[in-house]
């Protein structure tokens, strides 16, 4: 039986803690690199059995140095040839503004986030919607598309010498997305999803106090933005995010995502910060996912829903990140069905 999708007012509430008690399924059909191709059809058909309850269409971003319209403008990097430039150690993929010294021709030839064709997939996929509640997504944030323009050493660099140069980039990255969200609450969005991987396995990618003085007041600005728009903010943030956790619900965060198992401790992240926040709280893909059997899921879901359900409401799930195609296909299932059962928890 495929039960109906929660209704829009049902998640607000979840989200907003005010008597939600159901809980809101979404991005818990994360398909990493691979999976559908491995299972095809069949895992489709078993999927259409839990239903999202939130409408959740990305944007089309800006390619890397290339666009991905015939417009050749539409690209982060500034310059025509590529071919010889530096290249990351995260991804193998292109440094966009290897010298500070050329800022002020990259800011010049920023892409414009009015572009025609960058909501084309949005504005195509809106009917699906329904009466569901809508989130408008983009990946990468600040320090996600800070490194992605810098590369990963770089901005380990700039974090101690180039301090002021990061904040200009950041001021132009937040006029951007001013306007992604103007466009996304014209086309009546509920809520903004984005990224960014504040986190490594055992602490953030940078010390709080970098990111007071940097993220902080970009933060800030975003999300209450994005409130006085009408719409709440989701963030991805993988890895160990606790010593970030008070600085993200001072700058007006809603949704955290996933509280990475093997990284944060998501008993005590409940325990401290579930009246503040809401969490949208991630199943790991790392180990229970791929190496566990469909009993162990089972239990490792309830045991994420036991650490952060409450009746008032604060809790959505999700998977924690895109499920890799090693992952068993009755671990997706056995995931998916105890995520739908508690759905509509009994009073």
């Amino acid at each position: 039986m495929v039960r109906e999708p929660l209704s829009r007012e049902e998640v607000i509430k979840a989200i907003e803690r005010k008597g939600g008690s159901k809980i809101p399924l979404v991005f818990h059909k994360w398909w990493g690199d691979g999976l559908a191709e491995k299972y095809g059809p069949e895992l489709d058909k078993m999927a259409s059995k839990y239903p999202d309850d939130i409408f959740a269409v990305f944007y089309t971003d800006p390619g890397e140095d290339k666009s991905p319209f015939s417009d050749p403008s539409y690209r982060w990097g500034y310059k025509d040839d590529y071919s010889k430039a530096e290249v990351h150690s995260i991804g193998r993929s292109i440094v966009l503004l290897p010298d500070w010294d050329e800022l002020d021709l990259f800011l010049e030839d920023f892409p414009d986030p009015h572009h025609p064709e960058a909501f084309v997939v949005v504005e195509k996929n809106l009917p699906e919607a329904g009466g569901r509640y809508k989130l408008g997504c983009w990946w990468r944030l600040f320090h996600e598309r800070f490194w992605s323009i810098r590369g990963m050493e770089n901005l380990m660099i700039d974090y101690y010498e180039n301090m002021d140069k990061l904040t200009i980039l950041g001021r132009k990255l937040l006029d951007f997305y001013k306007v992604l969200v103007d466009r996304f609450a014209g086309l009546g969005f509920d809520g903004i999803f984005t990224s960014d991987d504040l986190g490594h396995q055992r602490g953030p990618m940078m010390s709080p106090a970098i990111f007071e003085e940097l993220y902080l007041p970009l933060y800030k600005e975003f999300i209450g933005y994005v409130h006085s728009k009408g719409m709440h903010v989701f963030l991805h943030s993988c890895g160990d995010n606790t010593k970030l956790m008070d600085y993200l619900i001072e700058a007006g965060l809603d949704v955290f995502h996933p509280v990475q198992k093997g990284c944060m401790d998501e008993f005590e992240t409940a325990r401290k910060y579930s009246d503040r926040i809401s969490f949208l709280a991630g199943v790991d893909v790392q180990h229970l996912l791929p190496d566990g059997n469909a009993d162990e899921v089972r239990k490792g879901v309830q045991q994420l829903i036991d650490c952060f359900y409450k009746p008032e409401g604060g809790l959505l799930l999700a998977a924690g990140n895109g499920i890799m195609p090693d992952t068993p296909l009755e671990n997706i299932e056995a995931m998916l069905e105890t995520m739908s059962l508690y759905r509509y928890p009994t009073d």
